[in-house]
């Protein structure tokens, strides 16, 4: 299956794989590694950019320098075709403030930016995310101190970027309204030396506060270098039906070149802690469906189908996945995760794609399946760039109600460390 065929003028989902699955996807047979996988699987059969994957592919992701920076093995990201796939390298602001990376920040941005040079079509700037106050050992205390250090990094790439092709996104941040305000009343100085903006932070999907925000800016001028929009950390269904509608009508109402994506590691960092896989789409309330695999071997049978449907999925048993039999033991190992990673992020993609077209058909009268309040929100982002001032307010009152609202999760975001041994 060949998703790019047959996303529409949708948002983008940007899957955000960790070390190990870019690493094992990559990797040439062994005798040990064929008499693992399924029959006529190859591990780089995994390898869902390549047009030409047996299982499925779909072209874009989204990569943190944290896995990049510092190292040399061969990945799916520095080997692939760069006519045929699309990577946005995020820069690992998580990382930086939870310890786990060694570098200064100085050292840190210069790596980055010299990554994102050479193996990404499209960069995000090294943020300090606000939620580092909440880290004591990221010594960062204050809103300000996060903001400051930020505008220096954006100070930094604007006079060290050398490779004119790459896009630049400046980062916006806040764990309130108010504080969201202030980050971008400060980072818009600085936009136009940048081709987009990443929106991240806990309100990174209110977008009903971002939408009057989009506003101002197109109003302001500060707007007009803006290609790429990029919303960190969410794959929830609900928000990749807005994303598509924020993009439709910057296109329509603002200029026809902006792309909106939107990524989430879930389908890696949860599958590889926790066992737990994406399974398809809750079209009544517009959610992900998830399920957790067994712990213990003797939670289920190895020779049993897998109960999900997929490429991957509908040649394997479950001992495929998980061949442990040791009692103390989680059944699970190295490549049955990294095939699991594989399943979820075909069961994410399935699931925006099926909302999108829900959303499709309900604007043309022919399903009334869309929850309400996401139905009415699509119409009125549409309106509010048309110049129609009520439509804002009215998305306010959308968002207001419980129903519709959308909690931001950190684990989402890709640089939630995970030891690269998981």
């Amino acid at each position: 299956m060949n998703f790019d065929r047959l996303w529409a003028d949708y948002a983008r989902y940007l899957p955000a794989p960790n070390e190990n699955f870019v690493k094992f996807a990559e990797q040439s047979s062994s005798t040990a590694l064929k008499s693992r996988l399924p029959t006529g699987v190859l591990a780089r059969h995994l390898n869902f950019l390549k047009p030409s994957s047996p299982l499925f592919s779909w072209p874009d992701i989204l990569f943190t320098a944290t896995f990049a920076v510092d190292k040399t093995a061969d990945t799916i990201i520095t080997r692939r075709d760069r006519q045929t796939s699309f990577v946005l390298g995020d820069s690992g602001g998580f990382s930086m403030i939870s310890g786990a990376i060694k570098h200064s920040m100085a050292s840190w941005r210069e790596a980055t930016l010299r990554w994102q040079e050479r193996d990404c079509d499209v960069g995000i700037i090294v943020d300090v995310p606000t939620r580092a106050i909440e880290v004591p050992a990221s010594g960062f205390k204050s809103f300000q101190q996060c903001l400051d250090q930020t505008i220096r990094n954006a100070e930094f790439a604007i006079n060290a970027r050398s490779r004119s092709d790459l896009k630049l996104l400046a980062v916006y941040q806040g764990r309130t309204k108010a504080e969201a305000d202030r980050w971008a009343d400060v980072m818009q100085r600085y936009q136009l030396q940048f081709e987009g903006m990443a929106i991240a932070g806990h309100t990174r999907l209110n977008i009903h506060e971002w939408v009057p925000r989009l506003i101002g800016m197109i109003e302001r001028g500060t707007f007009e270098t803006v290609r790429h929009i990029h919303f960190l950390g969410t794959a929830q269904p609900k928000f990749a039906v807005l994303a598509t509608a924020l993009q439709r009508a910057l296109r329509r109402h603002v200029r026809t070149d902006i792309n909106v994506t939107f990524d989430s590691s879930t389908s890696f960092t949860f599958v590889q802690k926790y066992g737990q896989i994406t399974t398809g789409l809750d079209a009544g309330s517009f959610r992900m469906t998830e399920h957790i695999m067994p712990s213990r071997p003797a939670d289920f049978e190895p020779s049993a189908p897998f109960p999900y449907r997929g490429p991957l999925a509908d040649r394997c048993r479950l001992g495929d996945f998980m061949p442990g039999t040791d009692p103390a033991k989680n059944p699970a190992d190295s490549v049955g995760n990294n095939m699991l990673s594989h399943h979820s992020v075909y069961a994410e993609l399935s699931a925006i794609l099926q909302a999108n077209r829900l959303v499709d058909m309900a604007q043309a009268g022919k399903n009334s399946l869309v929850p309400h309040g996401i139905a009415l929100a699509v119409d009125r982002i549409d309106r509010a760039f048309a110049c129609d001032g009520k439509a804002v307010a009215d998305l306010q009152g959308i968002f207001r109600k419980p129903e519709n609202t959308m909690v931001a999760v950190s684990t989402d975001r890709a640089d939630d460390f995970q030891p690269t041994g998981v």
